[in-house]
């Protein structure tokens, strides 16, 4: 895949567009777009229209899986059906140029500072280094025009997931997660984890075995910590769901339709909390496996 497109070390490398852009939108406006989203969300009583936002999310989310959730959600509410985003040099230099009056859509790149601070007790200086977030533009290729591209999109034809599910097997392996493919016996019980160990039904396919995997992969990496017990049965099954849905669709394969999913909960908070789950979980899974 063309590391152009979709990581954050894109952004950090247009540094020139960072001074500017402080006087034009602030970082902090930024993070008030995304509350202002969020907060729209947790009121939003119709539960298709819920449905509908989660799904595009997700897709969003696919696409760009290297960025952090809250550049993802910043890329979604400024342009849902944003396919493949660069900074304006990056798209001169694969022979495209930004549309004059094209508006920039507004993401966070972190940057390093070295700062000298003193000891408290010692009264020695040191160099500390710190990490900021300043707002940078990128442009969609929608809004750009010139040479094409080459396909940089990962589609996989037909039904055969043997690879994807010898990859995630090797990924179990790293992170401590037996696997053990056995009959079930139970009508509709593809799968299950339990705290270091993931049961997948042999009598399945392979296509489905691998679906299955990666939402059971999900439970094990969030849902027996502490942290992950803090979630309700429903957002644990919303989160393991929504990952196996990103993560198919950003490698090209068929998945599963999740109209059916929306958090039932009103608070931006709690949303936001989700969301971040989701997009760590999948960006790690997907690091490991392509």
């Amino acid at each position: 895949m063309n590391s152009k497109f979709g990581a954050e070390s894109e952004a950090v490398n247009i540094s020139f567009e960072i001074a500017p852009l402080k006087k034009l939108f602030s970082a902090s406006g930024l993070e008030k777009m995304i509350e202002g989203f969020v907060q729209s969300l947790s009121q939003e009583t119709d539960a298709l229209l819920r449905s509908q936002f989660f799904k595009k999310y997700l897709d969003c989310m696919a696409k760009f899986w290297r960025y952090s959730y809250r550049n993802q959600l910043l890329i979604f509410t400024q342009k849902s059906n944003a396919a493949r985003v660069a900074g304006f040099k990056t798209w001169n230099e694969l022979g495209r140029q930004v549309i004059k009056g094209e508006k920039a859509i507004k993401i966070l790149a972190p940057f390093t500072k070295k700062i000298m601070k003193k000891d408290a007790k010692t009264g020695e200086e040191k160099e500390v280094k710190f990490t900021f977030f300043s707002p940078v533009s990128v442009f969609d290729i929608s809004q750009t025009t010139g040479d094409r591209l080459p396909e940089i999109e990962c589609t996989i034809q037909g039904s055969n997931q043997e690879w994807l599910l010898k990859k995630l097997l090797a990924f179990c392996k790293t992170q401590k997660i037996k696997i053990e493919f056995k009959k079930l016996g139970i009508n509709g019980l593809y799968g299950y984890s339990a705290n270091g160990k993931i049961f997948i039904d042999s009598t399945q396919t392979i296509n489905t075995q691998s679906n299955t995997l990666i939402h059971e992969i999900a439970h094990e990496l969030n849902h027996y910590t502490p942290e992950g017990k803090k979630f309700s049965k429903q957002e644990k099954e919303i989160q393991a769901e929504a990952t196996t849905y990103a993560v198919t669709k950003a490698l090209g394969l068929e998945n599963k339709s999740v109209e059916y999913l929306a958090f039932h909960i009103y608070d931006k908070n709690k949303i936001l909390e989700n969301l971040k789950t989701i997009s760590a979980t999948t960006k790690k899974i997907l690091e490991n496996i392509v």
